[in-house]
């Protein structure tokens, strides 16, 4: 017995304890790059709770005779949006699936992270004093904008239906309160209801769509989708119909969620009727979140089914072009015109997206980088505007007489944005919407591609007529313009810089767009 002890019994415990503690090192191994990964989300969403719970205490306080925290919430949300971004630069993990594959982190959403918060952080900076003389006091606002972020960061790195579906939820219910910020606004609150009912018509059809998908197939994830369809016949499977049906739906609600025709209805009258400060945030960062998890999805995971949704693209494509161009001719109010500009502008990503090519996609977040850059001047524009005598109208055209005149930095720096806009040399506007027409024509969507340039040749034409407005209208005699706030003229400084800069040497950028269009390929 002694001899069994020593030789046999022990030797193997040592043996299954050493198992044991290899394995155990193995988990936690596995649960620190885990927390690494997850470390800007998880430091965002700290610092939401204890602002939150800060703010609960502090405003309340009958002792400080409820101060107003607004100024101080904004400094610290830009400070908190900072740090989430050194700590998404500083992962070094360049591709793990973690949580079941439920989420992914590579190169590519790392990147539209590190983009997300760029622009988030200026909305906030020039946003501050606006939300001041607009009254809006209410520390919930800058609690959305981060919440609202964080969202996007998780459905960047979304690699799960539910986890995307989740995260899209999370952004949209942010989104719907920030559209009726302004409570003693009657037309801010039917923006925000608008918002929030077509939103959830939205979400009802994207959960549709993935319950459909799961039904179908008995599952989720998209690597499971990719291996499922990888070598799927799509003209005699069963499966075909029954995929094609969620994708529609997926897709319909996507189109929803960018403001692509004929889903764009709620676009003009949220822009209009949001506080200038939430239309902003609309405009600049969303899209770049939802282009990127849609790009992952139908061109990696659902790449068999190419033909249902170039279709599709194509078609969305067109129809944003023209409406966006056509129908802002008409538009006499300001935030409207932008609106219909950016319907206009999802067409042009639209038409990169369907080249379904390495430069086609290369081209689309070449775009949406010079979107975001030249909407952040335009609209610090916009919010200098809301200077005017009365604040609580909606701007029109007219308000822009003479602003070229009166202060001729204000001037400059609308008229180099949209300039941009309509892509006109030498503005990096220009080279992006070069890149997209070839990517374009290289595809061979000749059709889409012409419509594409001649809607552009239209969009130039309300673009030029509000630099007209801005050096050659006469200033209406009760209205005047205050000197620009130091938020908004780095802002439109900065943006002019890199407007410039990426036109003469736009391959920094460019090299940053095929590393991230590599990843999808």
């Amino acid at each position: 017995m002694d001899f069994l002890l020593v030789n046999y019994i022990l030797p193997r415990l040592d043996l299954i304890e050493l198992f044991n503690l290899n394995q155990f090192m193995d988990f936690t191994l596995l649960q620190q790059n885990y927390f690494k990964m997850f470390l800007p989300e998880v430091f965002l969403s700290t610092s939401i709770f204890i602002l939150c719970l800060h703010a609960s205490l502090i405003v309340t306080s009958r002792r400080l005779s409820y101060p107003l925290v607004m100024q101080s919430f904004g400094k610290l949300s830009v400070l908190i949006l900072f740090l989430t971004f050194l700590l998404v630069n500083n992962n070094a993990i360049l591709f793990m699936l973690t949580y079941q594959n439920t989420f992914i982190f590579d190169l590519l959403s790392s990147n539209v992270k590190q983009i997300i918060l760029i622009g988030a952080l200026f909305c906030i900076i020039i946003s501050e004093n606006s939300l001041i003389k607009q009254q809006i006091n209410n520390f919930e606002y800058f609690l959305l904008v981060l919440s609202a972020v964080l969202g996007l960061l998780f459905l960047v790195s979304s690699y799960d239906m539910l986890s995307l579906y989740l995260a899209i939820e999370m952004q949209s219910l942010c989104l719907y309160v920030l559209a009726a910020a302004k409570k003693d606004s009657s037309f801010s609150t039917e923006a925000g209801l608008k918002y929030f009912i077509l939103g959830s018509f939205s979400s009802a059809l994207l959960l549709f769509g993935i319950s459909f998908l799961y039904g179908s197939t008995g599952t989720t994830n998209f690597d499971n989708f990719h291996l499922l369809f990888a070598g799927i016949d799509s003209e005699t499977s069963s499966l075909t119909q029954s995929v094609e049906i969620a994708l529609i739906c997926i897709m319909a609600a996507f189109f929803f969620k960018i403001a692509a025709a004929p889903f764009h209805m709620w676009s003009p009258d949220v822009y209009e009727g949001s506080p200038t400060s939430s239309t902003i945030f609309f405009a600049v960062v969303p899209k770049i979140a939802l282009f990127a998890i849609f790009l992952r999805l139908f061109q990696f995971v659902f790449a068999s089914f190419e033909e249902l949704f170039l279709f599709a693209l194509v078609f969305f494509s067109i129809a944003s072009v023209i409406s966006g161009s056509f129908v802002a001719l008409r538009q006499k109010k300001l935030k409207r015109l932008l609106a219909y500009s950016s319907i206009s502008h999802v067409g042009y990503l639209l038409l990169a997206f369907a080249a379904n090519s390495l430069e086609g996609t290369q081209s689309l977040f070449f775009y949406l980088v010079i979107y975001m850059i030249t909407s952040l001047c335009l609209w610090s524009v916009v919010l200098s505007l809301d200077t005017l005598t009365n604040e609580k109208r909606s701007k029109t055209l007219i308000d822009l007489a003479s602003v070229g005149s009166v202060n001729p930095y204000l001037g400059f720096g609308a008229m180099l944005a949209f300039f941009s806009l309509a892509g006109v040399p030498p503005l990096a506007g220009f080279f992006a919407k070069m890149e997209i027409f070839l990517s374009a024509l290289s595809s061979s969507l000749f059709f889409a591609s012409t419509v594409a340039i001649l809607s552009s040749v239209v969009a130039s034409y309300y673009y030029i007529r509000l630099i007209k407005t801005m050096y050659f209208e006469k200033k209406r005699e009760n209205s005047f313009i205050f000197p620009v706030n130091r938020a908004c003229s780095l802002t439109i400084s900065v943006a002019v810089f890199f407007l410039l800069y990426f036109f003469v040497n736009p391959y920094l950028l460019l090299l940053l767009a095929q590393k991230m269009a590599l990843c999808l390929f």
